[in-house]
């Protein structure tokens, strides 16, 4: 589903990779990572053959290889919220290389971003401790994760760039 046609026009659609960092995205990644008390949250946009970073808190890179994509496990559930305490139990990510070996993520959690019916990204942070989640903190991630896919649906609002 990485690579479906309909899915990477609507990405290109929005004309978001490589734009200059956008304030609202980059508090609403603050927020996130404070909320959750992580260190690393991103605003991920879901390319072809990586990940992109639209804000970043944590990581110095702007983007990742889609082959070591958390995100990716989006591609194969209908589910909109993956959250998981201990990715060492989870078999989805267990065997993962940044589980099993370094950084030793331990923590994730994300929300799908959604526009016009297309996965675009995620709103996304890791951890290298287990972490305890509560209601309240799940429900700010899907609150997070609308704010979010506003924005993009804001941009998707727009005229197409010449």
């Amino acid at each position: 589903m990485r690579k479906n046609l309909d899915r990477l026009a609507e990405l290109r659609r929005l004309s978001i990779l490589e734009s200059a960092p956008e304030r609202a995205y980059d508090d609403i990644t603050r927020a996130f990572a404070a909320s959750f008390d992580v260190p690393i949250a991103m605003v991920n946009l879901l390319d072809a053959e990586r990940d992109w970073f639209k804000s970043c808190i944590g990581l110095p890179q702007a983007e990742s290889p889609a082959a070591t994509s958390f995100c990716e496990a989006f591609f194969g559930s209908a589910q909109d919220l993956i959250v998981v305490e201990d990715t060492t139990f989870d078999p989805r990510f267990a065997a993962h290389p940044f589980v099993a070996g370094e950084p030793f993520i331990r923590f994730y959690a994300a929300a799908r971003l959604v526009v016009r019916g297309q996965t675009v990204g995620t709103l996304c942070a890791y951890d290298v401790e287990p972490k305890k989640v509560a209601p309240a903190q799940v429900e700010q991630l899907q609150a997070m994760a609308g704010a979010v896919t506003a924005l993009l649906s804001q941009r998707a609002a727009l005229p197409a760039m010449p």
